[in-house]
């Protein structure tokens, strides 16, 4: 006789019945995919993760200029001490006292950034702005005061030291990861810069006295470069922020598959938890189960119980694909066939039941094979319905010879109405045995992508058919592993064998 048809055949029966001749089922989640394949890099910046790392960035580039304030402050007071050796008098304490003023200014910048790191806050985009606004007028203060000093004098202000430091504020405002920033302390900064040469030129004609063109054109190169510099640091501003995003992402990503694999690992617990613990006890059977899921969780089962009647259900399930979804699958199918069996032992009710609900709880495209049977240890007789389900071999010991069983309907969850027939009835003499497996076993392919088959599946029964139900089933599993090498398992095994003894 010939074994019940593959899941793949089953899986073309569900998507002609969801999907095709019965009519049209939307996925439910086909909006949730396409609502997650919209996000863009600026829900990303807008994250609370990223907002922290810009600030803790303000911090570092706050904390650099510290440190240069309080450099250039040492070669001010120096400069002033030669100053006053040379006779100039008082000309470098306005600059040493601008010093200190912006770097107070800074170090109470640095506590509003950090306050607003501990208290998990946002700055203002207008905050920023005006931030960048007052840094910029140290260097446009620093030109108006060597303007009037006889140190520097109109003629050397514009091209002297101080205008390095808008350079020096363009390429740390990279650190704001704001291309907008960097290029607002460009427009700061060449605004500074320009007003203090239209005002050189202005107040001290004599200073383009000598070459007016020289003078405009070294004024312009000097403001278009820090205009330039200003767009150059946004270019770079936007690179280092997407990698910065690019980094928060790999870290969320990292944080989210540990998160997922403790939760995996509690979900196969628990789902390992629901297999039986030890085997039944019944006199002249001896009852064995095994399972291993291709993932952390399956969507395979084994199970068997006690009957109040005395007769013991035996059951091995199969829902379709593996991992956590068919887990919740195999959860319920265990559920509602243990509540089924111990309120009516009747095989062809409780997979008539089982099939309603199961159609109205999984999702589209999914459905549960399942072979259940009734073991009657007196009379030594099972009684078997196979719900789509396969293969199911029964080796008779007296014949050295394998017995076949077809599936008696559709997978449950399939066809909400469908009518399961009578069940099979198999007499066990003295070692016979009854095996159930699922198609993780004959599918199990090797390199060439031969599959194990129930060939091999019945050659590994008759090589040990007299020995015990946990020894069988572990010949089993060592011959398909064996036979597929380096293959990985891609399906989750289960398997369960009946012997009288």
């Amino acid at each position: 006789m010939h074994l019940a048809p593959t899941l793949e055949h089953w899986n073309g029966v569900s998507k002609q019945w969801r999907t095709g001749v019965f009519g049209q089922q939307k996925d439910p989640l086909d909006h949730q995919k396409d609502t997650l394949g919209a996000r863009t890099i600026d829900s990303e910046i807008k994250s609370p993760a990223f907002q922290l790392a810009e600030l803790r960035s303000e911090c570092a580039r706050v904390t650099a200029l510290l440190s240069v304030f309080g450099a250039l402050l040492v070669l001010v007071l120096i400069r002033g001490v030669i100053s006053l050796a040379e006779g100039y008098r008082g000309e470098a304490w306005p600059f040493a006292l601008l010093l200190t003023v912006m770097t107070a200014y800074e170090v109470i910048w640095l506590k509003f950034v950090r306050r607003a790191i501990t208290s998990n806050r946002a700055v203002l985009r207008a905050t920023w702005t005006a931030n960048i606004l007052v840094e910029s007028l140290l260097p446009t203060i620093a030109l108006f005061l060597e303007i009037h000093t006889s140190f520097f004098g109109p003629h050397q202000a514009l091209t002297s030291p101080a205008v390095l430091v808008y350079v020096l504020f363009i390429i740390l405002s990279t650190l704001h990861l704001d291309p907008k920033l960097c290029r607002l302390a460009g427009v700061f900064s060449t605004a500074g810069y320009a007003a203090a040469s239209m005002y050189a030129f202005v107040r001290f004609p004599e200073v383009a006295a000598g070459g007016k063109l020289f003078a405009y054109s070294t004024s312009f190169s000097y403001s278009a470069f820090l205009l330039l510099g200003g767009f150059a640091a946004g270019a770079v501003a936007y690179q280092i922020r997407l990698h910065v995003v690019a980094a928060l992402h790999e870290a969320e990503s990292r944080a989210k598959v540990a998160e997922l694999e403790h939760d995996l690992g509690i979900a196969r617990s628990i789902q390992q938890g629901l297999l039986p613990k030890t085997p039944p006890s019944i006199d002249g059977f001896d009852i064995a189960g095994w399972n291993q899921p291709a993932d952390e969780t399956g969507g395979d089962y084994y199970d068997w119980q006690q009957l109040a009647d005395g007769s013991v259900a035996v059951t091995v399930a199969d829902v379709t694909g593996h991992g956590i979804g068919p887990a919740l699958g195999m959860a319920a199918c265990r559920a509602y066939a243990r509540a089924g069996f111990a309120a009516k032992p009747d095989l062809q009710s409780l997979l008539g039941r089982l099939n309603q609900l199961l159609y109205e709880d999984l999702p589209p495209e999914k459905f549960v094979t399942m072979a259940a049977g009734l073991l009657n240890a007196e009379k030594a007789i099972l009684q078997l319905i196979s719900a789509g389900h396969g293969p199911m071999l029964f080796y008779i010991a007296a014949e050295d010879s394998f017995r076949t069983f077809d599936a008696q309907g559709l997978p449950l969850g399939l066809m909400p109405q469908f009518s399961y027939g009578c069940p099979e009835l198999l007499k066990f003499a003295p070692g016979d045995i009854f095996v159930l497996v699922t198609d993780g076993f004959i599918e199990w392919a090797n390199v060439d992508d031969e599959d194990f088959g129930q060939n091999r599946l019945q050659e590994v029964i008759r090589a040990c058919h007299d020995k015990p139900s946990a020894t069988i089933i572990s010949e089993l599993y060592s011959a398909v592993v064996k036979f597929a090498g380096t293959n990985p398992q891609l399906d989750d095994l289960t398997a369960l064998v009946v012997k009288r003894v």
